[in-house]
């Protein structure tokens, strides 16, 4: 057997003849993802294939298959047990459309990043066709946009709202949350010869309750796809009824999609800290398949090949935000000994060059967070309005592991850089000064990424973010640590521009702001009505959570006036902010306005 066949090996099986070197006539579980496959734990299909093949299942990947024929679906042959389905690392919209629904114009999960390698609903075409080409295979969704799209949601490149993709995509279960713990079960019952339409009490888990099949007597009902579409205002309400049953204490949930009725589970249990260790420690490769080099490999894992995951799950609560919706609000983190094993994995990669540019989670600075309550508290944030009196945000274990962090980087032939780039709740940081001297002194390479969002306190409301007087004094104490440590380091703000209740007139309070102290965000996202969170339920209803009108911005032409108030720097904007200013009367703003424009063309000179 050659190197390259050896290496090969190495990965999930792709192809009939990888199958037939490990010695198997098929396999149990075949994988289909919309997005190139990369041995990572950052890639869902990855982490569930390597999750089922250390409980002893026979996994092999179809990734990208040509599903303009069935013939690529049974190049593997018949899975023994389920097909499995995810469209990939993030909802296949947000992958192919920009927020004004012009066409992205690479595929960073592609191979070379070219675009055109899946179809625009995964999840509905790739089921389409392993029906076709197994028929009574089982077929069972999972993956974030299965996960956020589990109930009837709003797709805003059709603008309208959609049955669960379960039923569209005439599956037989879905799976949502982080799916480790349903797959498993899902696994084992199939394994033990259950049939597939027996499988309908296994938290994470959703089905449709087909004739002879039995709705939970304790189920909740929220109002069906015909019920919202007659009654908008009932999208929010219904948000909000679901989210009282999404946690592990929840009730099912069962919701008339017009036809069908679909039967939602309460959330899964979170896996606890051991079995995430044992998670992270499986054998990836931390690489693409190798079938991917001619074609220049997949962008998308350069940015995160040598990054740790610490913990999973976010109790920030923010409102436009899908991580609570599918990692859920309970932080389970992993042990130091698991991590510090993690990397000295790295450091022994070939590929490493000496810098693990990520530690951290969906919030970096939550590791060790814990509050006993979490499972049957409430709360959508344990941090806004006002921290929850019952949390602890206790620093210590994350300070331990950053100071073990700082001692194993200087072991070794060669000190490693070691760097926290997801991100941190600056409202959190403000709780311990060792922490933030810790994480500047060490762990920031000169920029460090925080999430303000925006200046005005009513959009700030409802988007579920702490009033930027708390980002001011963050910015301050930010300052007071460079100083106290010798370095020097800046802040990288993100901004997020036509939320849902932020006005024209909102907007320009922030380019005011932005204006006056010279600054040129480069990190502006314009909102986008992502499945399953709160902003896009006030974004279809046009109410907050109080039932007060909101305005919302719709039009493309609003949405790319908000965007350039914010990136008013820009040569492009200038037409479009003169135009405004001068509706507006505000001379005096585009005057200072032009002239930044113009001292900054002529530095560039």
């Amino acid at each position: 057997m050659s190197k390259s066949a050896e290496y090969i090996d190495r990965f999930l099986p792709m192809t009939a003849e990888e199958l037939r070197r490990r010695g198997w006539d098929r396999a149990d579980v075949i994988l289909i993802t919309a997005d190139a496959y990369v041995d990572h734990p950052s890639f869902g299909a990855a982490l569930i294939g390597r999750w089922l093949e250390k409980l002893g299942y026979r996994v092999a990947v179809l990734a990208q298959p040509d599903w303009r024929s069935v013939e690529p679906f049974r190049a593997l042959g018949r899975p023994r047990l389920f097909w499995g389905i995810t469209s990939g690392c993030i909802d296949s919209r947000l992958n192919d459309y920009a927020s004004l629904g012009h066409r992205r114009r690479q595929d960073v999960y592609s191979p070379g990043g070219v675009t055109g390698l899946r179809p625009s609903r995964p999840l509905l075409v790739y089921s389409a066709r392993a029906r076709e080409a197994y028929r009574d295979v089982p077929i069972v969704l999972g993956g974030l946009e299965a996960s956020l799209r589990r109930l009837v949601h709003y797709d805003y490149i059709e603008d309208q709202l959609k049955r669960s993709v379960l039923v569209d995509a005439k599956a037989d279960l879905l799976i949502h949350g982080m799916g480790e713990r349903a797959v498993a079960e899902v696994a084992d019952r199939l394994n033990a010869g259950r049939p597939i339409h027996e499988l309908t009490d296994i938290p994470g888990t959703a089905y449709i309750a087909h004739r002879g099949i039995a709705v939970p007597d304790n189920a909740v009902r929220l109002p069906s796809l015909s019920q919202q579409n007659d009654d908008t205002s009932l999208f929010i309400a219904t948000h909000q009824q679901y989210q009282l049953q999404a946690g592990l204490q929840g009730r099912p949930v069962v919701q008339e999609q017009d036809p069908g009725t679909l039967v939602l589970m309460p959330s899964a249990e979170p896996l606890g800290g051991q079995e995430l260790d044992a998670l992270y420690d499986l054998p990836f490769t931390r690489a693409w398949h190798p079938r991917y080099d001619a074609q220049g490999g997949v962008p998308a894992l350069t940015p995160v090949q040598f990054s740790i995951t610490t913990h999973r799950g976010c109790f920030g609560g923010c409102s436009f935000c899908s991580i609570g919706c599918h990692q859920g609000s309970q932080i389970r983190s992993r042990s130091l000994p698991s991590l510090l094993a993690e990397a000295d994995r790295l450091r022994r990669h070939p590929q490493f060059r000496g810098t693990i540019e990520d530690l951290g989670g969906p919030s970096a600075n939550m590791y060790g967070m814990e509050c006993g309550r979490s499972a049957t508290c409430e709360r959508v944030s344990c941090l806004f309005p006002k921290p929850c009196r019952h949390a602890s945000f206790e620093h210590g274990p994350m300070l331990e592991m950053m100071e073990a962090f700082v001692r194993w980087s200087r072991n070794g032939s060669k000190r490693t850089n070691v760097f926290v780039a997801s991100g941190i709740r600056h409202d959190l940081a403000l709780q311990s000064r060792d922490y933030l001297d810790m994480l500047v002194r060490h762990f920031v390479g000169g920029h460090l990424k925080v999430a303000p969002e925006h200046y005005c306190p009513e959009v700030l409301d409802r988007m579920g973010k702490p009033h930027f007087e708390v980002f001011e004094e963050f910015e301050q104490r930010f300052a007071e640590s460079c100083r106290r440590v010798g370095k020097e380091a800046y802040l990288v703000p993100y901004f997020i521009s036509a939320h849902p209740a932020c006005t024209p007139e909102d907007a320009l309070k922030l380019t005011e702001y932005l204006v006056s102290r010279s600054w040129r965000p480069r990190q502006v996202q314009d909102f986008v009505p992502i499945p399953l969170t709160l902003s896009t339920a006030m974004y279809v209803s046009g109410v907050d959570t109080a039932g007060r009108q909101i305005h919302v911005p719709t039009s493309r032409k609003e949405k790319r006036l908000q965007a350039a108030l914010m990136q008013y720097y820009q040569s492009e904007n200038r037409t479009l902010l003169a135009e405004f200013l001068r509706d507006r009367q505000r001379p005096d703003l585009l005057a200072k306005i032009t002239r930044l424009h113009n001292s900054n063309t002529r530095r560039k000179k």
